[in-house]
């Protein structure tokens, strides 16, 4: 069973069948399990129970051992009810803010918060576990640029730190890596674009001194010059970076720690092959039920 909007997860979730249905199909909770007693290990019988808050639990036919349907999932450590924690990562998966997710799914604002960013901590373990995370190839174009995040303010009396982001976008796949940097000097960016772009790839940037050394290394590299029309460009990093900038709302964040998660976010969602909202949530389910 799959969901596609925030008011079919409301019509599943209140019917206690179709939820423990919607929660098995998805891999959030087992469809079966063993008696834990070592001289029994039969298998347990999913049950009714309307005296309990989940509604269901498991019981053994033989010793009579019962265990919550919780018990080894994401929501075993959880106080929240189960449609709590699903209609917040509905939410998420809409791009709904903390403030309006706190009323559609009656939780409290700082929990709300935690879960976003337990899921977003999700997005960055899915895209630490990706087979394949690299870029380029022979004949094909890379763009590479670092911006800066937040500048250094004199003469004020609140002095904010300085922060580079350091940029890949692959012109052929559409796909990009952001990666925050300490400085943007040869000996920290290079090391990245060794990692993520594979050689022969043709490399486009501005004419920061950083990049100098790149065509020894491998690569094709072509340098914007703004004086002469060499048909070099790296208009597509500086459009993909405006939708990055869109997307995780840096003049939101509250706290400079939540910077790498929300880009990590990004890059997720910008990898599936579906950007609409049911999908995403579907997507997020799976990595919930590998927990």
């Amino acid at each position: 069973m799959r969901v596609y909007s925030l008011p079919q997860l409301f019509t599943v979730c209140s019917n206690p069948v179709k939820l423990m249905n919607f929660l098995c199909d998805n891999g959030l909770v087992k469809h079966t399990r063993r008696c834990p007693r070592r001289n029994c290990r039969r298998k347990m019988c999913l049950i009714r129970d309307a005296d309990l808050r989940d509604k269901f639990r498991f019981r053994c036919p033989k010793c009579k051992v019962s265990e919550s349907i919780r018990k080894g999932s994401i929501f075993e450590k959880s106080r929240l009810s189960i449609p709590q924690i699903l209609y917040m990562t509905c939410c998420w998966a809409a791009k709904v803010p903390v403030k309006s997710a706190e009323v559609m799914s009656d939780v409290c604002k700082k929990s709300v918060s935690h879960w976003y960013q337990f899921l977003r901590k999700k997005c960055s373990e899915s895209l630490l576990a990706c087979p394949d995370y690299s870029f380029g190839g022979v004949g094909v174009v890379v763009q590479v640029d670092e911006s800066v995040v937040a500048k250094r303010k004199y003469n004020v009396e609140h002095v904010v730190e300085q922060q580079w982001v350091f940029v890949l976008y692959d012109t052929s796949t559409k796909l990009g890596h952001i990666q925050l940097v300490n400085d943007r000097q040869a000996e920290t960016l290079v090391p990245i674009i060794q990692k993520y772009v594979k050689p022969g790839t043709t490399i486009f940037s501005d004419q920061w001194p950083a990049y100098h050394q790149l065509q020894n290394l491998g690569y094709q590299h072509f340098t914007v010059n703004q004086l002469e029309n060499t048909g070099t460009c790296t208009n597509a990093i500086k459009a993909y970076w405006s939708r990055v900038k869109r997307n995780i709302r840096l003049h939101w964040l509250s706290r400079r720690d939540q910077l790498p998660l929300r880009i990590d976010e990004f890059l997720w969602r910008d990898r599936l092959l579906s950007n609409k909202y049911g999908d995403v949530f579907t997507e997020m389910l799976r990595l919930m039920a590998s927990n």
